[in-house]
C-alpha cells in the first residue's frame, strides 16, 4: 500500500485520539466541579448531622470538630423527646403538608381544566387577575387574613394552614398550563360524545393525562407546607399543636443560660427526614414531570 493512503489514515486515528482525550478532560473537570459543588451544599447538612451527635462544648470549640470525639452518642435525642413532644409536633407537619397538598392538588387541577379547556365570558380576564395576585407580597395580606381566622374562630387548628391554600394562583397557572398543552380538544369532545359527564372528563381524561405536573406541584407545595412557619406561629399557640419547625425555633433551653444547640440540631435531624423520604420516592416522578414540562415548552 503506498505511503501517501496511510497518512490519511494515521491522521485521522491521531484526531479521534486527540478528540477523545480532550473530550475525557473536559467530562473529569466537569465531574470535578460537580462534586466541589455538591460537597459545598451538603456540607451544612454534614454538619448538622454530625452535631446532632456531640455534647454542647465539643460544638463550640475553637478549632471546628467534623466527627463526634466521642462517638455518635443518641443522648441529645433522648433529652430532645424528653424535653419536647417531638413526635406530635413532626406528625403535626405532615397531617398539615398532607392535608394542603391533598386540597391543592384537587383544585388547582380543576380550576387549570376549567381555564385550559372550558370557555365562558370573562374567562381570560379572570385569569389575568388571578395571576396578578401573585405580585402581591405576602406582608400586604397577613394581617387580614389573620383577622379573617380569629373571626372564624379557626385559630388552633389546621383550617387556617389548609382551606385559604387550597388554590394558589401559582398552581391554577401551572396546571392549566399543562393542561391546555397535553391534553388536546379532540380528546375532551370524544368524551363528550360518549357521554362523559364534566367531572367525569376530568376525573377520567385530564387527570390520568396531568400526572407529571401533579407530582412536581404536590412535591413542591408539600415541602412548603412542611416548613412553614410564619403562618403557623400566628395561629398556633397552644403546644400540643405546634409543628416541626416552629417547637425548634421556639425552644430556647430557657432553664440554661444559653440555647441547646445540639438539641436543635437533632430535631432538625428528625424534621428533615420526612422531606428526604418524599423526595426519593418520588424523585423519577419528579424529574419526569419536570422534564415533561420542559419538552413541552
Amino acid at each position: 500500500m503506498p505511503t501517501s493512503a496511510l497518512k490519511p489514515a494515521r491522521s485521522r486515528t491521531t484526531g479521534s485520539l486527540h478528540y477523545r482525550l480532550r473530550s475525557l478532560l473536559v467530562r473529569t473537570l466537569v465531574y470535578a466541579l460537580l462534586v466541589l459543588f455538591a460537597i459545598i451544599f451538603l456540607f451544612p447538612f454534614y454538619t448538622m448531622f454530625v452535631g446532632s451527635f456531640m455534647r454542647n462544648e465539643q460544638l463550640f470549640t475553637f478549632t471546628p470538630n467534623i466527627w463526634p470525639k466521642d462517638g455518635f452518642q443518641l443522648q441529645n435525642y433522648r433529652d430532645l423527646f424528653a424535653e419536647l413532644p417531638f413526635g406530635r409536633n413532626v406528625l403535626n407537619s405532615l397531617i398539615l403538608a398532607t392535608g394542603q397538598t391533598v386540597g391543592v392538588l384537587f383544585f388547582c387541577s380543576l380550576a387549570g381544566f376549567t381555564f385550559a379547556k372550558r370557555r365562558f365570558p370573562g374567562r381570560d380576564a379572570l385569569f389575568l387577575l388571578m395571576l396578578s395576585t401573585m405580585m402581591l407580597p405576602y406582608q400586604s395580606t397577613l394581617i387580614p387574613w389573620f383577622l379573617l381566622m380569629v373571626k372564624l374562630h379557626w385559630l388552633n387548628t389546621f383550617l387556617p394552614l389548609w382551606i385559604p391554600w387550597f388554590a394558589p394562583a401559582f398552581g391554577i397557572f401551572l396546571m392549566r398550563q399543562f393542561i391546555a398543552a397535553s391534553v388536546p380538544d379532540d380528546l375532551v369532545e370524544a368524551a363528550v360524545m360518549d357521554g362523559a359527564s364534566l367531572f367525569g372528563i376530568y376525573w377520567r381524561v385530564i387527570l390520568p393525562v396531568s400526572t407529571p405536573a401533579l407530582t412536581v406541584l404536590g412535591i413542591l407545595n408539600f415541602m412548603n407546607a412542611y416548613n412553614d412557619f410564619l403562618y403557623s406561629l400566628l395561629v398556633l399557640s397552644k403546644t400540643h399543636m405546634y409543628t416541626a419547625p416552629l417547637a425548634l425555633a421556639l425552644f430556647r433551653g430557657s432553664q440554661i443560660t444559653a440555647p441547646r444547640y445540639t438539641l436543635m440540631f437533632a430535631g432538625s435531624v428528625l424534621a428533615t427526614l420526612p422531606l428526604l423520604v418524599v423526595f426519593f420516592l418520588f424523585q423519577k416522578r419528579l424529574m419526569e414531570g419536570i422534564m415533561s414540562g420542559a419538552i413541552k415548552g
